[in-house]
């Protein structure tokens, strides 16, 4: 019997150790952290899969050709078209694979592209997410907790609106997971029925291999023998292979710890050829002092609360710097501007300013609408003082503002063009009088510190559709396999749309677990 050793138990680990189990293998899951689930657990458990089987019931066409034909369009930076196309085509089949096969039940959610105007963008429902389930305690203990996450609720009820809180109370009473929780849960659950053994609290301190060819991992001074699958994550939280390798500053990564590179160190060792090493799926973050996972930081990702009516951003300087409304990922790379004149990234400290009418109807991470404010809420009386206290320039955000508010009055902003896409609006208010335009105006005026973030990075080892990791001299290496974010992702700089960093994972895990099985 063929052995796979997956490293890592995100959606990628164990998404290619249910494949590799199911194909015959003895498939092994090791773990570093004493928890499951890694970066997936923390997330909103979105994949997005074109041309999903739930689509036509929502009233929505889609084809492979059309998803190919938007990733196309998309095409900036390190693009490894092959990978991209047998994502476009697969994608269908192993959503409906994850549902016969591992349990997933899934919904869809009516996020808009985050691209739709271009070429073969959709309006909705290619992201998918796993529905609510019941998991016994015992194995509710063993997946990571989200601490940004304070209910059992989905990302569908987040993003119509429809939220039942009787609903979500019972769910809590009946023991009921959801997002990114509960597809770990359905992902481990499908592991060892179909025979895999996981392990928590195990590191990877090596390759073992013969004449070139990977045939286990070391840990400690004992060998695990078998074909290897990289699965533990990206490099975000290393920061001496931030500062070599990305393309711009990031002090918020929102990912789980342990995301310090594991994986790109372990085939480095063995020639791997890399590939996309200055991008990440960037975001704006904010943090909260005091908060941690883990020991580290804890940084919460900024999404919806950029799009709300009442509310812009600026650097710091002061001014306005990008449409606020966008995806988080191309507002992340707004946060990179380089001024060449000061010599200084200017937005990579950055200010969500609001007014008091944001204050009253509005969520922001942890601050909740008509509670107290906190200390590391910045509050003023008027536009000068808040300019004070956050140290930006009174006349550039008296006049950010002023321009703002101008812009918000006529329902147009042709500055940035916030608004003009169905996804802005999608993202903002669907009750206020325009969904993400309304004037800052009524005093006290508030700020929270914003930094440039990432949910995980994007390098690592080149690999061809089978997850099979290439050698910088040419071939592969044989018994070694990459998936998620320990492997180079083929889209470059894109970022197609909600769930965009899970369904193409999801594909090449399934691809590497059963080559590595066969």
């Amino acid at each position: 019997m063929t052995s796979v050793v997956v490293v890592g138990s995100g959606a990628a680990g164990l998404t290619a150790a249910v494949a590799a189990a199911q194909a015959g293998a003895e498939a092994t899951v090791l773990e570093r952290a004493p928890v499951l689930g890694g970066t997936t657990a923390l997330s909103g458990g979105l994949a997005w899969m074109p041309a999903n089987r739930l689509m036509a019931a929502e009233g929505v066409d889609d084809s492979p050709a059309e998803a190919r034909q938007y990733l196309r369009a998309l095409r900036l930076g390190d693009v490894e078209d092959e990978l991209v196309d047998y994502f476009a085509e697969q994608a269908s089949t192993v959503a409906d694979w994850l549902e016969s096969a591992a349990g997933l039940s899934w919904q869809t959610v009516p996020y808009p592209d985050y691209h739709p105007e271009l070429p073969g963008g959709k309006p909705g429902h290619r992201p998918l997410e796993p529905q609510p389930r019941a998991v016994p305690a015992t194995l509710d203990s063993r997946i990571r907790t989200a601490p940004n996450v304070s209910a059992p609720i989905t990302y569908r009820e987040l993003a119509t609106g429809e939220i039942d809180r009787d609903e979500i109370a019972a769910r809590s009473r009946q023991g009921e997971i959801t997002m990114g929780r509960s597809m770990i849960a359905s992902l481990v659950e499908a592991a060892e029925a179909a025979g895999a053994i996981i392990h928590a609290g195990v590191s990877v301190d090596g390759l073992a291999q013969t004449g070139g060819t990977v045939n286990g991992v070391r840990i400690g001074d004992d060998v695990l023998p078998g074909r290897v699958i990289l699965a533990s994550g990206g490099f975000e939280r290393e920061p001496a292979l931030v500062q070599a390798f990305l393309r711009g500053p990031m002090t918020g990564p929102v990912g789980a710890p342990g995301m310090d590179g594991t994986a790109l160190r372990l085939a480095l060792a063995m020639g791997a050829e890399l590939g996309n090493m200055a991008e990440a799926w960037w975001c704006p973050a904010m943090t909260v002092p005091g908060e941690k996972i883990d020991g580290q930081p804890f940084h919460r990702l900024v999404l919806t609360e950029r799009a709300r009516p009442r509310s812009l951003m600026v650097d710091s300087r002061g001014r306005r710097f990008t449409n606020e409304a966008r995806n988080y990922n191309d507002v992340g790379r707004a946060m990179h501007a380089f001024d060449p004149t000061g010599f200084q990234y200017p937005a990579a400290t950055s200010w969500l300013v609001f007014d008091a009418g944001y204050r009253r109807q509005y969520h922001l991470g942890p601050l909740r609408r008509g509670g107290s404010d906190p200390e590391w809420l910045h509050r003023a009386n008027s536009l000068a003082e808040l300019a004070d206290t956050i140290e930006v320039g009174r006349d550039e955000l008296a006049s950010s503002v002023a321009r703002f508010n101008q812009l918000a009055a006529t329902g147009d902003d042709p500055d940035f063009g916030r608004g003009r896409s169905i996804y802005d609006r999608f993202v903002g208010d669907p009750t206020a009088d325009h969904p993400t335009l309304g004037p800052v105006h009524e005093p006290p005026f508030f700020a929270v510190r914003l930094h440039p973030g990432c949910l995980g990075t994007k390098g690592g080892p080149r690999t061809d559709i089978n997850g099979q990791v290439r050698h910088q001299d040419g071939g592969l290496i044989e018994g070694l396999h990459a998936v998620g974010n320990a492997a180079a992702s083929p889209l470059g700089a894109a970022y197609p749309g909600a769930g965009g960093t899970i369904g193409p994972l999801l594909v090449a895990a399934r691809a590497a677990g059963v080559v590595a099985a066969s």
